[in-house]
């Protein structure tokens, strides 16, 4: 009887080798597809997330247009508003300040004009007006009586003759003073208030406006320019005819509410030769007086050597005319 062939292990082992293999490609692709579950969860997450974010940018943004059109309906309430856009608002803005601008230049051009074309508006002084407080100029129309004679250059007569005889009468400090106490007071005049100044020496004539109408508003920068100037070129010269000086005012058309006199002795002339003593020029002084003066006259006096009663003649016309006598100090008014 024949043997019966035993099964061969390695058959077995084949199988099992299979099956292990299979169950490992089954655990492969169930373990692959897990992780591509949980990636396209994390995916669509992020993508969730990134669309919130979005809407919250977007519904901030929407937030802030209603907003802004708020403020720009309280700007602009009335719907027939010039400005009916901040365009339009930035337009206004832009026309206002270039208005402001072009108001800046021109107030600078006309500054500019008034320096180059009125210097006499710089030229006003400041005047100590301790000298001036008891002067009475009344208004509406006052009159400066400037005497030029040749003594107003010096405080001597010997002075003043060397003076006249060098040629050096302009550097007077004396009649510099004069001048200048010209200039004060004509800064002092009241606003409303004409003034017209005449020199006197030997003759009287005016030296501000004209022949026919002497006064001058000395806040007219072009009046006082022209009438300072005449004074500047002024000269001191000859003798003083007080008479002369206090007729010329009185036939001036328009009359003087007020005069002032700025002299520094009693009158020279007129002479009819030779030395005048003191006597011959008080009966000067008396002579100019029989003039009827309705008009307060004022004097500022400045010193002169060999006139001891200049001083209380002057105070007497002052008294009796309503006006007042002055005697400044050296040194005023400073140049």
């Amino acid at each position: 009887m024949a043997k019966r062939r035993e099964p061969q292990s390695s058959a077995l082992s084949f199988m099992d080798c299979i099956c292990c293999g299979f169950g490992a490609v089954l655990l492969l692709f169930i373990l692959t597809a897990k992780r591509q579950i949980l990636v396209s969860s994390e995916d669509a997450l992020q993508a969730q997330q990134a669309a919130d974010t979005l809407q919250i940018a977007i519904d901030e943004a929407e937030g802030k247009d209603k907003a802004l059109d708020k403020e720009i309906s309280a700007l602009d309430p009335k719907p027939d508003s010039n400005a009916t856009s901040i365009a339009q608002l930035a337009a206004e803005q832009e026309r206002l300040a270039k208005a402001v601008a072009d108001q800046l230049q021109a107030l600078e051009s006309l500054d500019a004009e008034t320096t180059e074309q009125d210097p006499a508006s710089l030229d006003r002084p400041s005047a100590d007006k301790k000298y001036l407080a008891g002067l009475k100029l009344r208004g509406p129309r006052t009159v400066i009586l400037l005497e030029n004679s040749g003594s107003m250059l010096a405080r001597t007569a010997n002075d003043a003759v060397d003076l006249m005889r060098s040629g050096k009468g302009k550097e007077s400090d004396k009649w510099q003073r004069a001048k200048a106490a010209v200039r004060a007071v004509m800064a002092a005049i009241p606003k409303g208030t004409e003034v017209a100044i005449f020199q006197m020496n030997e003759s009287a004539s005016p030296i501000s406006g004209t022949g026919q109408d002497p006064y001058i508003d000395p806040y007219d920068n072009n009046q006082l320019l022209t009438t300072l100037e005449r004074l500047d070129a002024l000269e001191a010269s000859g003798g003083a005819d007080l008479n002369k000086g206090l007729r010329t005012v009185n036939g001036i058309p328009q009359r003087p509410t007020s005069v002032l006199l700025i002299t520094d002795g009693l009158p020279t002339a007129p002479s009819s030769g030779g030395a005048l003593s003191e006597s011959d020029r008080v009966r000067l002084f008396n002579s100019a007086l029989a003039a009827r003066v309705t008009f307060p006259v004022n004097t500022l006096l400045f010193p002169f050597e060999g006139d001891p009663s200049a001083a209380g003649l002057y105070w007497k016309l002052s008294t009796r005319t309503g006006g007042i006598t002055l005697v400044p100090d050296k040194d005023w008014p400073s140049l």
